[in-house]
């Protein structure tokens, strides 16, 4: 499954050019998302390679562009003739969740590049914005937090499956990302915070 993953990601990346083009792979992984919605475990396995290619910081802004596009078929596992099974009830919520968590994460990277930056520079990146890019960078990452903590009650049952689990381990990665980047911008206002007019305070 990792080698899978890795094989996608790095077409998404345009590294197979020769066999299928980075639009190409894309539209392969949604064709194959569109004709499974009433498969839970591949509806939550395309979300999955989506949601590492939105992480993988050489991918991550070709990806962004080409999604935003297909936003509208980003639709979670629909069974279609559900029943009252808690299994299937819980299944469609946490894709339900974690299908309007890909699309906030993508509009958030739409909305300001932060996610996108490489490490290395990054809090030479942070200096240079203003107050109100930094308050509203706040506001996009206390967003993503809120949506992560939501599906972050669904733990004890990911638990159940691999893929599930899985979810639980990149969102929890995608928490730590964000704590970075809080640390990054609390620490430049503070440094700022002196100079800061009543309003800014």
């Amino acid at each position: 499954m990792f080698a899978l993953y890795v094989d996608l990601l790095e077409s998404l990346n345009g590294e197979h050019k020769d066999q299928v083009s980075p639009i190409g792979a894309l539209k392969f992984i949604l064709e194959r998302h569109i004709s499974n919605l009433d498969n839970w475990a591949i509806t939550s396995k395309v979300f999955i390679v989506l949601h590492r290619a939105l992480q993988n910081k050489r991918v991550n802004r070709k990806v962004i562009k080409d999604l935003k596009k297909n936003e509208h078929l980003l639709h979670p596992y629909q069974k279609k003739n559900p029943d009252n099974k808690y299994d299937i009830r819980m299944f469609m919520e946490i894709s339900k969740q974690y299908s309007v968590y890909i699309k906030y994460y993508m509009n958030t990277c739409m909305k300001t590049d932060i996610m996108t930056k490489p490490r290395k520079g990054f809090s030479e990146e942070v200096r240079n914005l203003s107050m109100t890019e930094i308050l509203k960078n706040y506001e996009y990452f206390e967003g993503l937090s809120t949506q992560i903590f939501d599906l972050f009650q669904h733990t004890n049952f990911c638990k159940k499956t691999r893929l599930f689990s899985n979810v639980i381990f990149m969102l929890l990665k995608d928490l730590m990302e964000i704590y970075r980047i809080y640390y990054t911008h609390i620490t430049e206002i503070l440094e700022r915070f002196p100079s800061l007019g009543k309003r800014e305070a």
